[in-house]
């Protein structure tokens, strides 16, 4: 949930993109998380048909952690909202304890892993220990088990591994120990789905920053094949010459090499000198190449206009499943307005020469909190708010662009036809904050998953007392 000052410097060139070609079908957005509290920072995960779903969130109500849904049928209707269990000592009812040793989660992190049928689900703990040690915690929720009647109890303890089990041990210098700016923070996960060569199927991957609390914040990642009842690391990610990191993301190429992208400066506060650098492990993550620059990202923001929400430059990444080519996509002022540019690996596996970044969908106005994820058929879909609907630049709209050539060119198509104002309402806590709570909060990021034929999209918006988790579908 931090971020930095971030930024860097050189010039980028942009392109102009065109429409979607043919029939575009974007299904009408529907409220995932219907609440009286907020919903914000979305993750989805999902299985290899499309058709089942978990969403996650942070749930800003009574239990202060890690809100959920899910879906069997694609999207088209969903379980009653309900809340993760093992992470918090509150549920939503005061007069019911929790499941876990902490007093807050969020920052969740949902994948399925194909070899097992399961959704893996991680989330930062904190607060209630001796202390204020700060985890991040892995679980798995079975679907096959969960009954959707039972939100009141996250759909049956059963669907559940409890205890959650700890990822991060304390051998790093962050590590757990949640104070003097010491903790993990604005984790990522992805699964290894091949079954190739190369691959190590069914591995979960969890990548973060670790925070030292001596102004550095290195990448780190830990590892699991048993959908993280243990855990391998934590393991450095980031080399000895970039030290101050954020926005980690893992992410498997189709000959099962382990990609991690990263926003690095030179410390905390500078906007200067940032770049979107990534590193690559040929070995199911044991060891990582130096650090290589994707782009230089000459003038990130670390806020944004006509908000009191926070926002700035993010990095993600994906790899084409076709190419092996990586693509790389970050937010920048370059332009004018804070836009969303991408660039991607000249050839496979080489990460030492990328393509000159070019603006995806070039605006006049602020885009914000991209989201990668790719199709097994090769069809890289990105997600991220976009004020392209409003010419004042305020209200923030939902596009989403997908590129057939590993990022070359990007086709976009709107996935709202109208814009919120985050700030119409604050990410209040219950029981605690007053009901016109001033802490405007929309989160770090959204979300997309993809199959050959759908992208699937999970973000906030206004819903009718706060802010919801909202979800859409596209079939480009």
């Amino acid at each position: 949930m931090r971020k930095l000052g971030l930024v860097a410097a050189v010039a980028v060139c942009s392109l102009a993109v065109t429409a979607f070609a043919g029939a575009v079908t974007v299904s009408s957005p529907k409220v995932v998380s219907d609440d009286q509290f907020a919903a914000n920072e979305e993750s989805l995960g999902m299985d290899p048909s499309g058709q089942l779903l978990m969403g996650m969130w942070n749930d800003w109500h009574y239990n202060d952690g890690c809100g959920i849904s899910y879906s069997t049928n694609g999207g088209t209707t969903w379980a009653p909202e309900s809340f993760a269990p093992g992470f918090t000592f509150f549920t939503n009812d005061p007069n019911v304890p929790g499941t876990g040793p902490f007093a807050v989660a969020g920052d969740p992190v949902v994948v399925y892993d194909p070899k097992s049928g399961l959704f893996d689900v991680i989330c930062q703990s904190f607060g209630g220990l001796k202390g204020g040690q700060v985890r991040l915690l892995s679980t798995t929720f079975d679907v096959t088990k969960a009954d959707p009647g039972d939100p009141a109890h996250s759909y049956g303890l059963g669907a559940w591994r409890l205890p959650a089990v700890a990822i991060t041990t304390g051998t790093a210098n962050g590590s757990q120990k949640g104070s003097n700016g010491k903790f993990p923070d604005h984790e990522a996960g992805t699964v290894d789905t091949g079954n190739g060569p190369g691959h190590h199927f069914g591995r979960l991957y969890v990548a973060w920053a670790e925070f030292n609390g001596q102004g550095r914040s290195p990448i780190e990642l830990a590892y699991s094949d048993n959908d993280g009842a243990s855990w391998t690391g934590p393991i450095r990610v980031s080399d000895a010459g970039h030290q101050f990191d954020q926005d980690a993301t893992p992410r498997v190429g189709p000959d099962g090499t382990v990609y991690v992208s990263y926003i690095n400066g030179p410390n905390e506060k500078s906007t200067k000198n940032n770049a979107a650098l990534i590193a690559k492990s040929t070995n199911g993550g044991n060891t990582w190449s130096r650090s290589y620059v994707a782009a230089p990202i000459p003038a990130p923001a670390t806020s944004l206009p006509n908000a009191l929400y926070r926002g700035g430059t993010d990095v993600t990444s994906s790899v084409d499943q076709q190419t092996g080519k990586v693509v790389v996509v970050y937010n920048d002022r370059s332009s004018g307005a804070l836009n969303v540019w991408a660039s991607h690996t000249a050839s496979a596996g080489d990460l030492s020469t990328f393509t000159p970044a070019l603006r995806v969908k070039p605006s006049g106005q602020t885009q914000f909190f991209p989201w990668l994820q790719s199709a097994p058929n090769g069809r890289v879909d990105l997600v991220y708010y976009d004020r392209s609907c409003d010419a004042n630049d305020v209200l923030n709209c939902v596009t989403l662009s997908s590129s057939t050539n590993s990022g070359a060119t990007w086709t976009s198509v709107p996935v709202t036809s109208s814009g919120f104002n985050g700030d119409t309402f604050g990410a209040c806590l219950a029981f605690v904050d007053p009901p016109d709570c001033t802490n405007f909060f929309l989160g770090d990021y959204i979300a997309v998953s993809s199959t050959n034929t759908t992208a699937n999209l999970l973000w906030t918006g206004n819903g009718s007392h706060t802010l919801d988790a909202y979800f859409a579908s596209v079939n480009p």
